[in-house]
């Protein structure tokens, strides 16, 4: 009995022993490869020379794989560098060499800071085998997964080949149907919010800015509230149509942040090839913003069956039918 529980005793201290050697081996595999970089969020950006796939998570790590022109990946000669500008902050941006991660198949990893913000540019600069590959990403604070899960939710919205009516670009953003356009002739940019008619309505209490990418470099406008608060208006820098647009809205407490034309597992091209998004139209801001009254009844309360009806109009004025007084 005594020999049997000391051979019980050496065969467990043999499991922990094998189990304390296998362990290094497994936490030293990388988490993402090259076959499996694709299946984690990533957005891929294409480039004259090749593609760049990235994923960035919200903890701030960055995985980056690049693709020669048939797609394979590239494992040797891969150099370069992040560079993260928050907007609104001041200071120089912080920035990260990307190196490369053992046994993942030309996978770069870099560590940035944590995506606190509602919006975080990170921008990258790769040289593969003396080709530069430079481009930048507006990311949320869900990072990269983020951007992919909002692509999929505004699927169910279809305004693809639709217009706006003042002949602008249209992006579902949350629960609301966002309509970009800027005047050709000055630059100054107009966000319309449109119901499921594509008529457009007042903005309320929403907040907007955009986070646009031209072939002179990224950008982020925060736009104000125009007049009565039917639109929000900005300008833009250069007077070109740009070729990414990220649309950051905030309404009710809740933070809503699309890629605008941007479809889950698409491919975004990017340099001198990139197509542009038509936001530039000569145009002579004709189109009326349709504020409807909201009609509110109450019971007065003295059982006569006559009812106040309260009729609120777009500016907060209001009229009053029937018995009783609103103020």
């Amino acid at each position: 009995m005594r020999i049997q529980r000391c051979l019980r005793s050496v065969l467990f201290s043999l499991a922990v022993a094998s189990m304390a050697l296998a362990s290094p081996a497994c936490s030293k595999s990388p988490q993402i490869t090259a076959e499996s970089i694709e299946d984690n969020w990533a957005l891929t950006e294409q480039h004259e020379p090749g593609s760049v796939v990235m994923t960035v998570a919200p903890d701030g790590k960055v995985t980056a794989l690049v693709k020669n022109r048939d797609g394979k990946p590239i494992e040797e000669g891969v150099s370069g560098n992040l560079t993260v500008k928050v907007p609104g902050k001041e200071g120089a941006p912080a920035t990260a060499e990307l190196v490369p991660e053992p046994k993942a198949g030309g996978v770069l990893v870099a560590k940035i800071p944590p995506l606190e913000d509602e919006l975080t540019e990170v921008g990258y600069e790769l040289k593969v085998k003396g080709e530069p590959f430079k481009g930048a990403l507006h990311v949320p604070r869900g990072g990269t997964r983020e951007l992919q899960e909002s692509a999929k939710e505004s699927q169910a919205i279809k305004v693809e080949g639709k217009k706006g009516p003042n002949g602008g670009v249209l992006q579902p953003v949350g629960d609301d149907i966002v309509e970009i356009v800027a005047d050709k002739a000055t630059g100054d940019v107009r966000v319309y919010v449109l119901d499921l008619d594509l008529k457009p309505v007042p903005i309320g209490q929403r907040e907007i800015k955009l986070a646009i990418q031209t072939p002179s470099g990224p950008d982020v406008l925060v736009l104000a509230p125009g007049p009565d608060r039917l639109y929000f208006t900005g300008k833009l820098k250069v007077k070109v149509n740009p070729t990414k647009i990220t649309v950051v809205l905030k309404d009710g407490g809740h933070t809503h942040v699309v890629l605008c034309n941007y479809h889950p597992g698409a491919v975004i091209v990017v340099g001198a090839s990139a197509p542009v998004i038509g936001i530039l139209v000569a145009t002579t801001w004709a189109v009326k913003v349709n504020v409807k009254p909201t009609v509110v009844v109450h019971d007065d309360d003295d059982d006569d069956g006559r009812r106040v009806i309260v009729v609120h109009k777009g500016k907060g004025k209001g009229k009053w039918k029937g018995k009783g007084r609103w103020r």
